[in-house]
């Protein structure tokens, strides 16, 4: 009688467990995603992962989100006993500043939970004020670099380099002159007229023959920037003798 008694009282168990689980079982792995800090207009993604844990196949018959700022999506509606699949979820925090909190509701034929609650949180921060800059009247060029140094370099040898300029002011540029410091220094412009937002190059030849030690030479530029007429480019090397 107690060996009966003690196998009915094993068997209750694995029937309450088989009873649960029986039929389409829907199981959020997690069910609160928090994106944490974004800045407004970000578009915030995640897929939460759902798994069927019964034994028959589950199907997702709607999702629905608590705001249309909000957009879910089903991988796939229906789900094998044993397989996962992906709710995936975007959030878009143009306009929403502040915390955030919003509800995904996923409905299924899951009769012991027609309805499972997902959840998104975090806080949306305001952009930075963009900092309209003032127009530039006129003319107006912009070197990226003003000074270019070749470092070691034997004597006798010529070497080059390219300046690169660009006119960021409202009317056409125009550089009516380029000298250089010494003749041993050559400079070639790919233009002399440049449209508002154009770039040019300017080309600059060394040749170090019969020189040594520290060297630098400038080349001046004369232009209608009526801020600043004349811009200095400078090149500096160190020539090392050629031994006899």
């Amino acid at each position: 009688m107690k060996k009966y008694l003690l196998v009915s009282l094993l068997l209750i168990p694995v029937s309450f467990l088989s009873a649960q689980l029986s039929g389409p079982r829907i199981q959020a792995a997690i069910s609160q995603y928090d994106f944490g800090e974004v800045t407004e207009g970000v578009i915030v993604k995640y897929s939460f992962q759902v798994k069927n844990v019964g034994d028959q196949m589950l199907r997702i018959t709607n999702i629905m989100t608590s705001c249309g700022c909000t957009a879910a999506a089903s991988q796939n509606d229906e789900i094998l006993p044993g397989k996962t699949t992906s709710i995936n979820v975007e959030f878009n925090s143009d306009g929403k500043v502040g915390l955030q909190n919003k509800v995904i509701s996923v409905a299924s034929n899951d009769a012991s939970q027609p309805n499972v609650k997902l959840e998104i949180k975090g806080k949306v921060v305001p952009k930075t004020a963009k900092v309209e800059q003032p127009k530039i009247i006129g003319a107006k060029i912009q070197f990226e670099n003003t000074i270019h140094d070749f470092g070691k370099i034997k004597e006798g040898s010529v070497v080059d380099y390219t300046f690169k300029y660009k006119n960021i002011g409202s009317s056409f540029l125009e550089i009516s002159h380029v000298r250089t410091s010494c003749g041993c220094t050559a400079a070639i412009l790919s233009g002399k007229s440049l449209k508002p937002n154009e770039e040019g190059t300017l080309k600059v030849e060394f040749d170090s023959s019969n020189r040594e030690g520290v060297v630098t030479r400038t080349i001046t530029l004369t232009s209608n920037d009526a801020s600043e007429p004349q811009k200095v480019l400078t090149i500096v090397a160190f020539i090392e003798k050629t031994k006899e």
